[in-house]
């Protein structure tokens, strides 16, 4: 798992992340250019739910963010949605010391 700090408090490098992220999860049929260019949502992209598994699998194992599928997903329509998530998620994390 690779530390992850609030330290980028507008999640410009987090969209970057999770970008490389989708384009990983998506065995490079989508690039993490087009994700960071799109507005869109994931499936306007092509993301599958495969991909979506896959991609979900990696923010848990990368960031160390568990994404709970039990209730209202809608953060998993785009980047922007996703990312504003998991930096709640990663605000909402007790501080260790």
């Amino acid at each position: 798992m690779t530390d992850v700090t609030l330290d980028d408090p507008d999640g410009a490098e987090l969209r970057r992340r999770v970008a490389g992220m989708v384009a990983v999860a998506s065995d490079g049929e989508i690039s993490s250019e087009e994700v960071l260019r799109s507005g869109g949502s994931f499936t306007a992209l092509g993301v599958t739910s495969l991909t979506t598994l896959r991609l979900l699998d990696a923010i848990e194992e990368e960031l160390g963010v568990e994404i709970d599928l039990g209730g209202d997903v809608d953060f998993l329509d785009g980047l922007d949605s996703l990312v504003s998530h998991i930096l709640a998620a990663l605000a909402a994390r007790p501080v260790s010391g």
